[in-house]
């Protein structure tokens, strides 16, 4: 264990007044007419591994990083049990899940949206890159279909910065 339990949001305890409540980093940034963007935060599990990332044999969707280090998304129902089965495996595994947002982008000109915000070649996603000048994990899922996660504290920034540019294609 990595000493990192508070970033797991599962772990959240009722204590000494505190009370967890699941909030997305995006909630009060993404206007009600989204324009194609969705929040995916409190969707997704985000759990980072360290090790031989080769051997993870588990329904879940692997983006190696390195050789030596991926990132594991699953449903964010089953985060609490993915990490503990992982971390019986690997000697690193930091549930990333509270500090990561999830934006998923779903419109006809979402390539070009992204091209006027990155510098990475959308053809060989996934990558981790700048975007917006923040660091993003970003994941193709079709022509129209892009994910990005991101540190949740650039939130209302990178919101704002892909509505600006999506206004500008409109």
């Amino acid at each position: 264990m990595t000493g990192l339990d508070f970033l797991s949001t599962d772990l959240a305890e009722r204590r000494d007044g505190f009370e967890p409540r699941l909030v997305s980093p995006l909630a009060h940034a993404l206007p009600a007419s989204k324009l194609g963007l969705e929040d995916i935060s409190l969707s997704t599990g985000k759990i980072e591994v360290r090790g031989t990332v080769e051997s993870i044999d588990s329904p879940v969707e692997v983006f190696r990083i390195t050789p030596e280090r991926a990132l594991v998304l699953c449903d964010y129902e089953r985060v609490g049990e993915i990490r503990r089965g992982l971390e019986a495996e690997f000697d690193t595994v930091v549930d990333l899940t509270g500090a990561l947002a999830g934006l998923r982008i779903e419109r006809p000109d979402a390539e070009q949206l992204l091209r006027r915000l990155t510098e990475l070649d959308l053809s060989r996603l996934p990558a981790v890159g700048g975007l917006a000048r923040i660091p993003v994990h970003i994941f193709r899922d079709s022509d129209t279909v892009f994910r990005l996660f991101f540190p949740q504290e650039y939130g209302d920034y990178l919101v704002e910065v892909v509505l600006d540019t999506a206004e500008g294609l409109a």
